[in-house]
């Protein structure tokens, strides 16, 4: 790829743990992470004063969510969140890794790896009979780290 070539993705993808294939993915939010800072006393000023000083503290990963259409007859995204919270007890719950793909007119453009992901609410879209919209889903996710691969 050239310098100052910028990707203009056509489509989104989620795959990999036990998804079962590769889900493309309409829209997404959230996929960030942020770093939690806090303060730290780092010695005394004139007058007995405390001086405060930020310190970066753990890195906090956001809460991805991925709208998907549904295929006619696929349910790959239900049954993956079935499989990961079978009871949905507390406490009980598997963790994958899973890849996020924009993919562009050649190939894949940018890729990153979502680690110790596991899903944390499901919903299918609201919608009505009049409309043209395709049917969807939409998976929020707890994310451990997200590592930019591509």
């Amino acid at each position: 790829m050239a310098q100052n070539e910028y990707i203009n993705a056509s489509s989104f993808s989620l795959s990999g743990g036990t998804l079962g294939g590769t889900i493309a993915v309409k829209s997404f939010s959230g996929l960030k992470m942020d770093v939690e800072v806090s303060s730290t006393s780092v010695g005394n000023q004139t007058g007995g004063k405390k001086k405060l000083e930020p310190r970066p503290g753990p890195t906090k990963p956001g809460q991805p969510t991925f709208t998907c259409s549904i295929p006619r007859g696929d349910k790959k995204l239900a049954d993956w969140w079935k499989k990961l919270n079978p009871n949905a007890k507390q406490g009980s719950y598997t963790t994958e890794d899973l890849t996020f793909t924009f993919s562009g007119e050649e190939g894949a453009a940018a890729e990153w790896q979502l680690k110790g992901v596991f899903p944390m609410s499901y919903q299918v879209a609201d919608a009505e009979t009049n409309s043209s919209e395709l049917a969807a889903e939409t998976i929020q996710l707890c994310v451990t780290e997200i590592e930019r691969m591509q």
